[in-house]
């Protein structure tokens, strides 16, 4: 019997390492429906493969691969986004 529950394997991208590859989740509740349509319409579905490759001095923003593109996203917006590995 495990006694955690299913966020635990889940983190924000954010949180996540450099150089690793995850995918998406969720994207968490309390962000405000027109964020959440912007990262749908940018390739944040659920399954989808994302990898972080850096984020910036002063941690303010967050660059990812999605898709075969290149993305920088806010550390706000970033912390919404709710990745897991496999």
């Amino acid at each position: 019997m495990f006694l955690f529950s299913i966020d635990y394997f889940m983190q924000s991208m954010f949180s996540c390492k450099n150089g690793k590859q995850f995918y998406v989740n969720s994207i968490k509740d309390e962000c405000s429906y027109a964020i959440k349509r912007r990262l749908l319409d940018l390739g944040f579905t659920k399954g989808q493969a994302v990898r972080k490759i850096k984020t910036s001095l002063l941690n303010k923003v967050v660059l990812v691969e999605i898709r075969g593109y290149l993305l920088s996203l806010k550390s706000i917006i970033a912390d919404y986004i709710l990745l897991e590995e496999k």
